[in-house]
């Protein structure tokens, strides 16, 4: 029997034990139905980080702002606002997944997801999940993957917020989100906007961030219907970005960029005593047009359209042991004036297993492999397991085989593809320690990643550069984080949290540190509270960063703190107001060569909680 039979027996194995399995005469629904339950339930051996509400309010423009002060990943930012592509772990943008409700929605055509595009608000979760998650989100989840979900509760509510936010630099931005569940249903809608000028001087430059604007709207709508045996839910997501691109200290800007996403995710739940099954049907959408002058009428253009269609089968054999089948089947369509007409099939079997033998003690095995999409397609797999030494101590350990395939543009764009590419692969292992002491939580890891196969563009003649397997690296890597509470007084609080990373890439043909992957990375967070007040600051360090590949080119180091506050009135409707000052010391920083960030600049904030 071939592969591909193979796995669809084992899976259809599995899914007929809902035959065998013993049907509860009431079916109990949990309190809150999670849109991607396999990132709780398969992911017991992976560090797995959720942001809370209050840190991303304090950061809500971007989605790069939330992690760049909240996560050891490094952010690639063509300037304030433009294009924004992260490290993770010293792997580059294509190998970061972010993964919606489930999906992965890295672009068909680049491999990756511009941060600055994504809008942190009305998400009911976001996480960030380190280390290789190739077997459960597919191709892209190498250095680790940023979850971005919206879970359903039908617990009574009527929940209503609206804010607005004015910022230096001609900056406004407006959010509006409303919860409303009743009888069976549960229904979710946000909107946000944000728009700047974006003119900011360059700090001790004799310059002007011209030709920066942009305007971002976001509107999100989920709904869910509980039934007899189950959840029916449909998550939906529409954004547009038209951004003109700045140009820096020795460029003129004059391009722009117009993005249009569109994601819908159709699930129905069921269970049968000890069966879950899940039926899942999802379209993606993406277009961009690009402007060599963004105040001309000529554009280049490319849009795609993914279709996919899956079931799940899981099964709780007991509380010890919960196995989990996937098929997925995804069809992408694509049109391009650089790619031409092109499209990609790909089956998906997945087999997910976590086993608890001990109280103390758990581990996972997970096996995919994929067909049709004319790859030799590598055989994935990852293991984990989690040891809880003690009530302060514990163990956690986890390796995967990961990949990805090379993108549309990779393979077909006009002036240089190459359509013969094998997908990149990569081996990570990591081991990682957490310690509890009352309100202090300690979470130290070691990590390492082997990639082959790497996907590097190279010049081949004159101006001509074309991608080829040639590239070798090697990452490794250390992470601390610290976590710690303490009750001051009676009514005043006190929170720190800081992160820190080093981080070794090295690209093995020439023996050098990878490109805008710095060295050390470190931020940290410092929360007062006393009543209705509430005040905070939050620093990043930067270390320096190679620009060039034979590694004599850097960005300087850099540190940038921002400081805030805000009071909350005892009324009804609450209303919350605050400012924030972001870059207290007015420090010059690049995040790339020759794209100077913001100078100081103010945010002020008034919410409205009905």
């Amino acid at each position: 029997m071939n592969r591909l039979g193979y796995y669809i027996a084992l899976f259809l194995l599995l899914a007929q034990l809902t035959a065998f399995a013993q049907l509860d005469s009431i079916q109990k629904l949990p309190e809150v139905v999670l849109s991607d339950a396999r990132l709780v339930n398969f992911s017991k051996g992976f560090k797995v980080e959720n942001l809370n509400d209050s840190v991303v309010k304090r950061n809500s423009n971007s989605l790069t702002e939330v992690l760049r002060y909240n996560s050891s990943i490094y952010f690639k930012e063509n300037g304030y606002g433009m294009v924004s592509s992260p490290s993770f772990r010293g792997t580059n943008a294509a190998q970061t997944a972010v993964i919606w409700n489930g999906i992965n929605i890295n672009s068909i055509f680049t491999g990756q997801t511009d941060f600055n595009i994504i809008s942190p608000l009305n998400y009911d979760e976001i996480s960030i999940r380190s280390g290789g998650g190739g077997v459960q989100y597919g191709s892209g989840a190498v250095g680790g993957s940023v979850h971005l979900n919206n879970n359903f509760s039908f617990h009574d509510d009527d929940v209503t917020n609206l804010g607005f936010r004015y910022g230096s630099f001609g900056t406004f931005g407006g959010n509006i989100s409303t919860i409303q569940t009743w009888d069976d249903h549960y229904l979710n809608v946000g909107v946000d906007f944000i728009s700047s000028e974006n003119d900011y001087e360059y700090i001790s430059k004799n310059g002007k961030n011209h030709h920066a604007e942009f305007l971002k709207f976001t509107a999100k709508i989920n709904e869910a219907r509980k039934l007899k045996r189950g959840v029916a839910s449909w998550n939906s997501e529409y954004s547009y970005s038209d951004r003109n691109f700045s140009g820096g200290l020795n460029t003129v800007g004059r391009d722009g960029y117009k993005d249009v996403n569109t994601r819908n995710l159709l699930q129905l739940s069921q269970k049968y005593g000890q069966v879950e099954t899940r039926l899942k049907a999802a379209h993606l959408f993406e277009q961009f047009r690009y402007y060599p002058d963004s105040e001309g009428y000529d554009y280049s253009q490319g849009r795609a359209n993914t279709f996919i269609g899956g079931f799940e089968s899981e099964l709780l054999l007991s509380r010890k042991l919960r196995l989990n089948g996937k098929l997925e089947y995804t069809q992408i369509d694509a049109q391009g004036e650089n790619i031409g007409n092109r499209n990609r099939k790909t089956l998906a079997a997945v087999v997910l297993m976590n086993h608890k033998p001990l109280k103390n003690v758990s581990y996972g095995v997970n096996l995919r492999q994929e067909f049709l999409n004319n790859f030799d397609n590598p055989w994935l797999f990852s293991v984990d397991a989690k040891w809880d030494v003690s009530r302060i101590y514990a163990l956690r350990l986890n390796g995967s085989k990961n990949f990805r395939v090379p993108t549309f543009n990779d393979l077909y764009w006009y002036a240089g593809g190459n359509f013969v590419l094998k997908p990149e692969t990569s081996y990570q292992v990591e081991l990682g320690q957490e310690f509890k002491i009352k309100d202090l939580n300690i979470d130290l890891a070691a990590y390492y990643i082997s990639s082959r196969n790497l996907i590097k563009w190279i010049p081949t003649s004159g101006t001509i550069w074309r991608p080829s397997n040639i590239s070798k690296s090697e990452n490794f890597g250390l992470e601390a984080k610290v976590d710690y509470k303490v009750r001051l007084g009676k009514e005043h609080w006190l929170k720190l949290i800081g992160l820190y990373s080093y981080t070794e890439a090295k690209d093995l043909d020439k023996d050098k540190q990878l490109i805008y992957v710095p060295y050390h990375k470190g931020s940290a967070s410092l929360n007062y509270q006393y009543r209705s007040v509430s005040a905070f600051i939050q620093g990043v360090y930067t270390g320096s960063a190679y620009t060039t590949t034979d590694n004599t080119d850097t960005v300087d180091s850099s540190k940038v703190f921002n400081l805030g506050v805000d009071y909350s009135f005892a009324s009804k409707p609450n209303v919350t107001i605050g400012g924030k000052v972001n870059n207290v010391f007015n420090v010059y920083y690049e995040n790339v060569a020759y794209r100077p960030m913001p100078s100081r600049y103010f945010e002020i904030f008034l919410n409205f909680n009905i």
